[in-house]
């Protein structure tokens, strides 16, 4: 095989996801010709793909020395740096990429990305902005630029570009999680909860949608369906705290305060960080103060925690506290609390 085909044969592995194919077809290429920019580019995406950022922006950095006009080498880097939190870095290699190619969308849409991570989100939004006015059919620059306005705290600008992110792809499920969420904050339960059913339509497995759509059941007091939901969260990712600690809630709203506790003490096992949430729900006055002063679990009975709360519906183990387990909690503290903790997911990414 010549150069030619070993490029033709890398690109299509590449696109298929055979990654391994991929690198040996380039560095195939770099033994016979060391100097090629291109081919140090292209094996630095498939790194990239992989997840290998490193490796990524050592080839990438090597195609620049041969070419420093190889704009796909900084963009690819920038965003490789972007991945590693690099963001400065990321930001100077798309600046250097817009030099020399200032009419790719790529770029534009990309720079937003990291000027979104630094917070930055109205100049990510112009970003977006002037990707979208060079490629009006990109789903995922609506979709960024809806995340960007979100964050803003514009859920209804958030809501027009999730629209369409959807309309130029019907099965993007992150938009249909972050739309419903976005309607339920607007007020709109009926179209956050059809959001999250064709998102599990898509895909049964999400958990955000499953999550999401819990929580919008319990604020519509529709108790059971929520637990429902929650259930269905804990069963695909055990370690999912924010499910338990609603779960708790809602059996609580039941009357099942022993089922309950057992979710609040099962958030203690998973993380004891998150103990505050279950400390916030003890009636703590002041919400500010729950990160500090909440007591910790006690490290050698975490096996006892563990195994006691693993399977909420199993009989109590005779060796925890009943007293603990079937504690009263104020009414009135609990309703102002879960507004603050029953609340959806916002897939930021």
């Amino acid at each position: 095989m010549n150069l030619k085909q070993f490029y033709k044969r890398g690109l299509h592995s590449a696109k298929k996801g055979n990654y391994e194919a991929a690198i040996d077809d380039f560095d195939r290429i770099l033994h016979l010709n060391p100097a090629d920019a291109k081919a140090y580019n292209n094996r630095g995406l498939v790194y990239y793909y992989m997840k290998d950022y490193q490796r990524a922006i050592a080839d990438l950095s090597q195609a620049l020395d041969l070419n420093p006009h190889l704009f796909e080498a900084y963009l690819n880097r920038g965003n490789a740096w972007r991945h590693l939190g690099e963001n400065e870095k990321a930001i100077e290699d798309l600046n250097s990429a817009l030099e020399n190619n200032p009419d790719s969308h790529a770029i534009y849409n990309n720079r937003g990305l990291v000027l979104a991570n630094l917070g930055n989100y109205e100049e990510a939004i112009q970003d977006y902005d002037r990707a979208l006015s060079i490629n009006s059919q990109n789903y995922k620059t609506y979709y960024n630029r809806g995340r960007a306005y979100y964050l803003l705290g514009e859920k209804e600008a958030a809501t027009e570009n999730f629209n369409e992110t959807l309309r130029l792809n019907p099965r993007y499920i992150k938009a249909y999680i972050n739309r419903g969420l976005s309607c339920h904050q607007l007020g709109d339960n009926t179209q956050a909860i059809a959001d999250y059913n064709t998102a599990l339509g898509i895909d049964p497995q999400n958990i955000y949608a499953y999550y999401n759509r819990g929580c919008v059941r319990y604020k519509l007091k529709q108790i059971q369906l929520a637990i429902e939901d929650f259930d269905k969260v804990v069963e695909l990712d055990p370690s999912y705290v924010k499910a338990y600690l609603n779960r708790g809630l809602a059996l609580y709203k039941l009357g099942d305060i022993t089922a309950a506790n057992k979710d609040f003490y099962h958030v203690m096992c998973i993380n004891a960080e998150a103990y505050f949430y279950y400390q916030a729900q003890r009636c703590t006055p002041d919400i500010n103060s729950y990160f500090k002063e909440a007591p910790r679990m006690e490290l050698n009975n975490a096996v006892e925690y563990y195994n006691t709360t693993l399977n909420t519906m199993n009989t109590i183990s005779t060796s925890f506290s009943s007293t603990s387990l079937n504690s009263v909690w104020n009414q009135e503290d609990l309703d102002h609390r879960e507004s603050i903790i029953c609340e959806g997911e916002f897939i930021n990414d």
